[in-house]
């Protein structure tokens, strides 16, 4: 047996459902930053900033273990690490050579955040979510 459209749509509006689409839900950005070592361990851009929504993906792309930390009790100094009122501190855990890190930042303000194992040598970063 054939089923029109017209029939279809009847049988399903019926139902209470209906063949109108769900709206497409928009999906942020990927912003890229490279963990660097050389002279001086960094966040490579050190600040970035993007809508909320927007992922940032961290990539290290050396031999040396890093980390991406947003929890100022793991900061050497707790000052180097902020976050938005609301915002539970988060890390990375150990980022290995080729290995990343994602997190998608869904609440505005000024995440300040640090490399513990290399925070004494500058390797600080900035996310400023608009």
């Amino acid at each position: 047996m054939e089923l029109h459209r017209r029939s279809f749509a009847e049988i399903l509006a019926g139902a209470g459902l209906s063949l109108v689409p769900a709206p497409a839900f928009a999906q942020g950005k990927i912003v890229e930053v490279s963990m660097k070592q050389g002279a001086k361990s960094r966040f490579d851009p050190d600040t970035v900033t993007i809508a909320a929504g927007d992922t940032v993906k961290w990539t290290n792309t050396g031999f040396v273990t890093h980390s991406v930390t947003f929890d100022p009790s793991m900061a050497a100094k707790a000052a180097d690490v902020a976050l938005p009122a609301g915002v539970s501190p988060f890390d990375s855990g150990s980022v290995e050579e080729d290995q990343t890190f994602s997190h998608t930042f869904t609440v505005k303000g000024t995440y300040k955040y640090v490399c513990k194992f290399h925070e004494a040598m500058g390797m600080v970063g900035t996310v400023i979510v608009t």
